[in-house]
């Protein structure tokens, strides 16, 4: 029996028939939908595929649904936009595909909305919904300014920061001597307007950005004081921010700390404080307030007091642990009792030196829940010319294994001390941090 052989063309015609007739739904879920929203789409897998948390499209999609119904409440375009919810099945580019018909349906509804902003805003929401801080989207002209170097500009004397991903931006420090101090203004005001423009959604860094300018140029800001809104028009100047401060405290015999931000030299500027406050019968390290910076100084500021083991470990999308260990030449062997003083603004590196204080046994830890914002993100380029910021690792703590990223995380305190903003001339947590210190020495 011989077989007979088809022409070439045939059996490829064959082949091309029977790639084509997959079930719509497989076909959907082997490969990307075409769509119009190719920002959104890169965003989507990038999330999908990169983050650390591994979500999935029945966690992305609502969240970004739900953004975009508060976009269109933002811009007027209805006092109860509709918004089509889609039934989601978990499967990645099916649901996608239900994402974009309902933001089809949303362009159809209200012809005022333009594409690339309804875009831009469901990009801005995916982002959110991961409700961390190391995962957020920046357009096309904020994209710009990422990792810029500042220009020599001046600025109003303050530190400011962002508590958690969907507030607005607050003053956590008021520098002495600088024009926001005469201005009036207070720590806890949350920065609403800058110049007329709204910038609750903002970054930190942009709303850094708007404030600081020329010497001598005003700049006009709308605060929010316990719910009344204050303005003031204030004249930039040069100034200088100490990164540390250090002083004896508790009638002479406790050396007190404080690091405001873990960059530069900051931790040679720590060794030479303690080394002047030598004889101290006990430590105070405040880094309430402190937003974080580089993970070396970090390392090294907790390994001043750290001697061996991890800080904490950091664990990528594998599941696999690494640590972040102590750096030994560090150690100071002060061999006196130590309180590291925290609250919500402590961030990144001063989770990482507060968690493994605690961790390691090395001292006590004081105040508030720290920020949970502890990790490493990475910046992709999107479609559009704009960033996706992603989170790719997060820290567990040393000795629990607990996340430390993310809300209601961070670094819990040993002893739970809090400011009374009633009493402004006074602060509690380093009082409670004294006396705890006179009663263990």
């Amino acid at each position: 029996m011989t077989l007979r052989r088809l022409p070439l063309a045939l059996v490829l015609a064959l082949v091309a028939v029977s790639c084509s007739i997959l079930p719509p739904d497989l076909a959907r879920e082997l490969a990307p939908t075409q769509t119009q929203y190719t920002t959104l789409q890169a965003a989507y897998q990038i999330i999908i595929d990169k983050h650390v948390d591994k979500p999935t499209s029945k966690q992305l999609i609502p969240g970004t649904l739900d953004g975009v119904e508060k976009w269109l409440q933002s811009q007027n375009v209805a006092s109860a936009p509709v918004v089509e919810r889609p039934d989601l099945t978990g499967s990645e580019w099916s649901d996608f595909a239900k994402l974009s018909a309902s933001l089809d349906a949303v362009l159809s509804r209200y012809s005022t909305v333009k594409k690339d902003l309804l875009e831009r805003a469901a990009t801005d929401s995916m982002a959110r919904s991961m409700n961390e801080c190391h995962t957020y989207y920046l357009d096309p002209d904020r994209a710009k300014t990422f990792n810029k170097p500042p220009s020599p500009v001046s600025g109003i004397g303050v530190t400011i920061n962002q508590a958690e991903p969907q507030q607005p931006i607050e003053v956590i420090d008021v520098i002495a001597n600088t024009p926001a101090e005469r201005a009036g203004v207070k720590k806890g005001d949350k920065i609403i307007k800058v110049n007329g423009d709204d910038v609750t959604k903002l970054t930190t860094s942009e709303v850094a950005d708007r404030v600081r300018g020329p010497e001598g140029s005003q700049v006009t800001i709308v605060f929010d004081r316990d719910g009344t809104q204050v303005e003031l028009t204030i004249t930039r100047a040069r100034f200088v921010s100490p990164l540390t401060e250090s002083r004896p405290e508790g009638g002479g015999d406790i050396a007190y700390v404080r690091i405001k931000q873990l960059i530069s030299s900051v931790t040679d500027d720590a060794v030479q404080a303690l080394r002047k406050l030598q004889g101290a019968r006990g430590v105070i390290l405040d880094l309430r307030d402190d937003p974080g910076g580089e993970l070396s100084v970090a390392v090294d500021v907790g390994s001043l007091f750290v001697k061996t083991g991890p800080l904490v470990y950091q664990t990528g999308r594998d599941g696999n642990k690494n640590p972040i260990d102590v750096n030994p030449r560090r150690y100071l062997g002060l061999n006196t009792p130590l309180v590291v003083l925290v609250n919500k603004n402590s961030a990144s590196g001063s989770e990482i030196i507060a968690a493994g204080v605690r961790s390691s046994g090395a001292g006590t830890v004081m105040g508030t829940r720290t920020a949970g914002c502890v990790g490493s993100g990475q910046p992709r380029d999107l479609p559009d010319g704009g960033l996706l910021l992603v989170t790719l690792t997060k820290m567990q703590d040393a000795k629990t294994g607990e996340d430390l990223n993310g809300p209601g995380k961070g670094v819990l305190p040993d002893q739970s001390v809090e400011d009374d903003t009633k009493t402004p001339n006074v602060d509690e947590a380093i009082q409670a941090a004294v006396a705890y210190l006179h009663s263990h020495v």
